[in-house]
């Protein structure tokens, strides 16, 4: 992950999702799939691997990144077109504070696990990319997203449905040294408002000229829960 401090995250990431041989698992909302393909040669091909997106173009996306070691649907997360009990782990990585309904969705994720079953949210925590918030300023905010299902946020909801919730925190952040990516980030994400962004430019220049780097606090983690 460019200019990160710990370039790490998918593995970590891996390595807490990761089921038994054979376990049945379900992604909801896998977008084109760059979690199984950074972590292509660790896929084990005992797994019944489903991939879901509610956009048909992430889902073509997706089957072009993981091929032949997953199945591909197009399912709205909040009416999964699964059996009861079909899976023994679902993944929802960085996407539950999109959805409109979430105890709907959360109901359905339950439905589809087995007793026991796990499930893995991830998400970000207050404070996400709070340097780049300032600077951007008040019209530009992840902040809703992290109210919405955060990891301060996202337990409580989680333990509506589910047991043993835990949280996880990934240790990271971003030293950039260079300004156009930053700016090319705020101008393409979702949440800005448009206008001028030379001023944000200038000072993430003034703070490289001035320190080496413009520090970003990113805070990444996982919320794991159980099935009763």
């Amino acid at each position: 992950m460019r200019f990160s401090t710990n370039p790490h995250w998918m593995e970590w990431l891996f390595e807490r999702v990761a089921p038994p041989p054979g376990a049945r698992v379900l992604e909801v909302g896998c977008g084109s799939a760059a979690f199984w393909r950074a972590n292509a040669d660790r896929i084990d091909p005992s797994w019944s691997l489903t991939l879901t997106d509610l956009s048909p173009g992430m889902i073509a996306s997706a089957g072009a990144a993981v091929g032949d070691r997953a199945e591909y649907v197009v399912a709205d997360a909040q009416e999964l077109p699964f059996a009861e009990r079909s899976f023994d782990v679902v993944l929802a990585n960085h996407m539950l504070y999109h959805v409109p309904d979430r105890p709907k969705a959360l109901a359905e994720i339950a439905r589809v696990l087995v007793p026991g079953g796990v499930f893995h949210a991830a998400t970000n925590g207050r404070g996400h990319l709070q340097e780049l918030s300032d600077l951007v300023g008040a019209g530009w905010s992840l902040n809703p997203h992290m109210e919405e299902f955060g990891l301060e946020t996202g337990a409580a909801q989680l333990a509506e449905v589910f047991d043993d919730v835990r949280v996880e925190r990934f240790d990271v952040a971003l030293l950039v040294t260079e300004a156009e990516p930053v700016v090319a980030y705020v101008r393409s994400s979702v949440v800005f408002p448009e206008g001028s962004l030379e001023r944000v430019r200038e000072e993430v220049e003034a703070a490289i000229a001035r320190d080496g780097s413009f520090r970003i606090a990113t805070r990444p983690g996982l919320i794991t829960c159980r099935k009763p």
